[in-house]
């Protein structure tokens, strides 16, 4: 009886010798190994700047480490099988590779001594190799750019998984850091836009009349509210403006006399007391790729300036380009002298069309 008891107080405490054991490795041993078995693991991505099929391209390297080392003397960036990889170490090194322009991934920086480092390539791996160690520290993103697209061809098929790697070695060549990636290719990574902009072309004139008022000889009288034609235009080329008159010159029916249009084709400024009628013609823009000219005969500007109009549509501006708000002002001037006939109905009418070329 009392070896029974002995028996069962043994096995009793062997238990709580196992549980009291088995407490320490969940509570002390457990987390140690989950530590180390879960640690945090390197990150690396490869951006290829195209990936449609057969194509030639630049791209992007990233590592963020998962061990930091002082020690850092090359790294490695093995590329996805079907990837035509340069043996140039040229396309590979120096000023075919960039640490400016890391807009992607946020935070990356500049990899250490990227640009310095020598690069050889065999098979599907490139390896840089620094002068001297260089450090990398986990939680960084390091990045640089490869510049030549003469260093990496794209596979001739499209594939929806491509894996490669990116790994750092020490002075003793031994691993530090190693991390996959995965990519694709595709058939066509590009997508065409195509748009309309349709040709416009927009005339307005001012008015419609233009009262010249009571002549006198002793002056040259002017449009008083000179009218303006306004173009708007996406016209390339240019675009122009023409005008003719009716009758050439300002005629009276009842006074049977036409006040004629002073030499049309020829510039002249017309003078107080001598008869003579003519337009002239000045513009401003507000924009456009245009460079707008008055065409000689129609020059304006001053008192009794302009060309003489007839009958034949006559070059009034010519413009190298597009119009935003161009404004063409029209003067028309008239001067007699001592023996015009007296009327009321001296008249003409003026027709001013115009048209880009697209």
């Amino acid at each position: 009886m009392a070896t029974d008891i002995k028996n069962i107080i043994g096995s009793i405490k062997k238990k709580q010798l196992l549980f009291m054991l088995a407490f320490l490795f969940s509570a002390v041993i457990s987390p140690v190994i989950a530590r180390s078995v879960f640690a945090a693991a390197a990150q690396a991505t490869v951006r290829f700047d195209r990936m449609a099929t057969s194509t030639a391209t630049t791209g992007t390297v990233c590592l963020n480490p998962a061990t930091s080392s002082t020690d850092v003397k090359t790294w490695t960036v093995t590329f996805p099988t079907g990837y035509t990889v340069s043996t140039t170490a040229a396309n590979w090194q120096t000023a075919n590779i960039s640490t400016t322009n890391l807009a992607w991934p946020s935070g990356a920086v500049a990899w250490p001594n990227a640009t310095s480092a020598t690069a050889s390539a065999s098979g599907q791996t490139v390896t840089w190799t620094n002068s001297s160690a260089q450090t990398m520290n986990t939680g960084t993103l390091y990045c640089y750019n490869w510049t030549s697209t003469a260093a990496i061809t794209t596979p001739s098929s499209a594939n929806p998984n491509l894996t490669g790697t990116v790994a750092t070695q020490n002075s003793s060549a031994a691993q530090i850091d190693s991390a996959s990636y995965a990519t694709a290719t595709v058939s066509n990574d590009q997508i065409t836009v195509t748009a309309t902009v349709p040709a416009t072309f927009s005339f307005a004139l001012s008015g419609t009349t233009d009262a010249l008022g009571t002549l006198s000889t002793g002056t040259v009288a002017t449009s008083p509210t000179p009218r303006t034609v306004t173009i708007n235009t996406n016209a390339k080329n240019g675009w122009s403006v023409w005008a003719k008159d009716s009758s050439t010159g300002l005629a009276s029916v009842n006074a049977a006399k036409t006040i004629a249009s002073t030499t049309p084709g020829t510039n002249s400024t017309l003078v107080a007391g001598t008869e003579g009628y003519n337009t002239g013609v000045t513009t401003t823009q507000a924009g456009g790729l245009g460079s707008i000219t008055v065409q000689t005969p129609f020059v304006g500007g001053t008192l009794g300036r302009g060309g003489g109009l007839d009958t034949s549509l006559r070059t009034l501006v010519n413009s190298t380009g597009t119009a935003d708000t161009a404004v063409l002002t029209l003067k028309n001037n008239v001067a007699i002298n001592a023996t015009t006939p007296a009327a009321t109905d001296y008249t003409d009418v003026i027709t001013v069309i115009g048209a880009g070329l697209f």
